[in-house]
């Protein structure tokens, strides 16, 4: 019993080397009306020639030698020589019939001025005419021989013809063979791809067709699809462990709770404790959500604007204590409105992680700053917010990798790395910032330290 893939492509082969086969039939029988329609107008136009040069011959006779009995002499030689055309000539003087020969067409009188200059066809002879002064020479050829040739070609390209018509066929079969030898392979890849097997890819010819191109374009498709299949599985399996850590750490806590009876004080303690971790829990599940969200395409609105000036300068308000305690200088270079696509509150929360994170990094006696500028101050159409350190930095190698999920990269590789934390934080930047058509990207001073680049697009 054939499978499905194998009746798909007997059925694609089938179409195809129908369509070949009629496309080859309609092709040749166009070539072959074309061929005939050009050798029968050629035909006729060798005649044409033949006949006027005929007339011109006569003509020069008669002007040479204009004695009638020489005049029927050669016309009867000549019309000897055409007898299978029935080849005739007829030569006027001032009107009277000075000379004839041949089979002259019977049925209608043949004056002088029955047929004008040219050639044409007059009772199924082709007949061409020539005057000069008071001479008129007439010749003609009748069209049976030519009808003769044409009704051999039209047997040659009919026969022709036919032998086409049968072979087409298989013609037909073998280029859809060979035309669906390629998609097959794809069909055949494409059938044995899964969410486990997406490193396969579709075989590509290098004949830069369009079976190529399709295979190309297919194939960056999976690449794409298998990168954030694998994004995905990591993320998953991130999630999973940093979700057991604050569970395993409760259940701990409730096992403890309840192991035995204790003072009160001390099951405030242990409630206490409870808390944190669930605040730590809940904080963790807030982000997975809001970057499931983000891969949703439902993190923004459209139509909505902020005044970044505004909620640049209440994050930096609300981070002066936390640079304070820390011992980090917290500046802010002043600046005139901006106004951006975004929501203020998601915003809000891409200052909050971009000036935590930095302060997290940065040593005591150390600086944070922030600016903000547009790209062109008479007409802005891109808002720019710098976040810069004075910490250590982060390797050339991890730059692009501090917005993935759960990265916990060190900056410097020292002990000073501060502890806690999921890891989403920048990544929850970046699904903000790409969610309403801006970028995000961190870059080392050339002082020392880091910076992260926000372009907003101006509202």
């Amino acid at each position: 019993m054939p499978s499905s893939f194998q009746r798909l492509t007997r059925s694609l082969r089938f179409q195809l080397a129908f369509w070949n086969a009629g496309v080859l039939v309609v092709l040749v029988a166009c070539l072959l009306v074309v061929l005939y329609l050009g050798m029968r107008f050629l035909l006729q136009r060798e005649l044409e020639e033949v006949l006027l040069e005929d007339c011109r011959e006569l003509e020069q006779l008669v002007a040479s030698n204009p004695d009638p009995v020489e005049l029927r002499k050669e016309l009867a030689r000549k019309a000897t020589s055409h007898q299978s055309q029935n080849w005739f000539a007829q030569v006027w003087i001032s009107g009277k019939l000075l000379a004839d020969g041949g089979g002259v067409p019977l049925g209608a009188p043949l004056g002088p001025e029955d047929l004008m200059d040219g050639p044409q066809e007059f009772l199924g002879f082709r007949v061409a005419q020539k005057t000069a002064a008071n001479l008129r020479v007439r010749v003609g050829s009748n069209l049976d021989f030519l009808a003769d040739d044409l009704a051999r070609i039209q047997r040659l390209l009919l026969g022709g013809g036919f032998v086409v018509a049968v072979i087409s066929p298989l013609v037909g079969w073998l280029l859809a063979a060979r035309a669906i030898g390629p998609v097959a392979g794809m069909l055949e890849t494409a059938r044995g791809l899964d969410a486990t097997s997406l490193d396969k890819r579709l075989p590509v010819r290098g004949i830069g067709d369009e079976l190529d191109r399709l295979a190309v374009t297919i194939n960056q498709m999976l690449d794409r699809l298998g990168a954030y299949t694998s994004s995905q599985r990591d993320f998953v399996a991130n999630a999973a462990h940093e979700l057991r850590s604050p569970l395993a750490a409760t259940r701990a806590l409730l096992e403890v709770t309840l192991n035995k009876d204790r003072p009160v004080e001390e099951y405030r303690e242990l409630m206490q404790d409870l808390l944190e971790q669930v605040e730590s829990l809940a904080g963790l599940v807030n982000s997975l959500l809001l970057l499931a969200e983000g891969d949703a395409g439902r993190l923004h609105r459209p139509g909505a604007t902020a005044r970044l000036d505004q909620v640049v300068e209440r994050a930096v308000e609300m981070f002066a204590p936390v640079a304070d305690q820390k011992g980090v200088k917290l500046g802010l270079h002043p600046f005139g409105q901006v106004t951006v696509n975004g929501e203020p509150g998601r915003l809000r929360q891409v200052l909050s992680n971009l000036l935590d994170n930095a302060l997290k990094f940065t040593p005591p006696g150390g600086s944070v700053e922030c600016s903000l500028r547009v790209d062109d101050p008479a007409q802005p159409a891109w808002a720019i917010l710098e976040v810069s350190d004075t910490g250590p930095g982060v390797p050339e190698e991890s730059l692009e990798r501090v917005f993935d999920r759960f990265n916990r990269t060190d900056p410097a590789h020292q002990p000073m790395r501060p502890k806690g934390g999921s890891g989403l934080g920048l990544s929850i930047c970046r699904a903000i910032v790409r969610a309403v058509g801006g970028s995000i990207r961190m870059e080392n001073r050339p002082t020392g330290g880091a910076r992260l680049v926000v372009k907003l697009r101006c509202a």
